[in-house]
C-alpha cells in the first residue's frame, strides 16, 4: 500500500501531460483554421 501514492502521482502526471498536449493541439488547430479563413477571405471572388 505504500506504493499507492507513487502510482497515484504517476497517474495524475500522465493525465496532466495528456491534457496539456490536448490543449496545445486544440489551440494550434484553432490558429490554423483562423489562418485558413483569413486566406479564404483574401481570395478574389469567382463570378
Amino acid at each position: 500500500m505504500k506504493n499507492l501514492d507513487s502510482v497515484f502521482a504517476a497517474y495524475m502526471i500522465g493525465w496532466s501531460v495528456f491534457f496539456l498536449f490536448y490543449v496545445t493541439i486544440a489551440r494550434r488547430t484553432a490558429a490554423v483554421r483562423a489562418e485558413l479563413d483569413r486566406l479564404k477571405n483574401q481570395l478574389p471572388k469567382a463570378k
